[in-house]
């Protein structure tokens, strides 16, 4: 079966109540997922059985904007490691703790496979015979876009 990804509402209300505000992000055009940007991240979302049920992906606008309003950091700290290409530690883990608490969200719809998420690391692209394959083609694609300090950011759910 494949995972349903819950209703806009649902994520956004739960990014705003992580993050402390309303969240920047709105239902839009996501990015080639063959040509990531440098930063983006990935955190696959498995099930009991270890298989790969879903992924959620980030940019680094987007890693950035949810990891350093969860863990507040200052705008100047985010804004070094956006000029660095990739987010530090602290970062990469808040996202995942993000992600961590989303899963709750599919976990509550009806004949969804129960999910956890894996560590939140950098994507690559996947070759054509790996597992994951799917990903750079998925059946269900739901991405949220929104202006912040760091420039465009995305947010992308995504299901075989």
């Amino acid at each position: 079966m494949t995972l349903t990804i819950p209703e806009t509402k649902e994520i956004l209300d739960l990014v705003e109540l992580l993050i402390g505000e309303k969240p920047v992000f709105r239902q839009g055009e996501g990015w080639d997922l063959t040509k990531p940007e440098p930063g983006t991240y990935i955190t696959f979302l498995q099930g009991r059985d270890n298989q790969v049920e879903g992924a959620i992906l980030t940019d680094l606008a987007a890693a950035l904007y949810i990891g350093g309003k969860l863990i507040l950091l200052p705008e100047a700290t985010l804004m070094d490691q956006m000029k660095a290409g990739e987010a530090e530690e602290p970062i990469v883990e808040a996202v995942t703790e993000v992600i961590n608490n989303m899963r709750t969200l599919f976990n509550n719809i009806d004949l969804n496979p129960h999910v956890a998420p894996t560590a939140t690391f950098l994507y690559q692209v996947p070759a054509e015979d790996d597992f994951v394959a799917w990903i750079i083609n998925p059946r269900k694609r739901v991405d949220y876009v929104g202006k912040t300090t760091f420039g465009q950011a995305t947010l992308t759910l995504i299901a075989p």
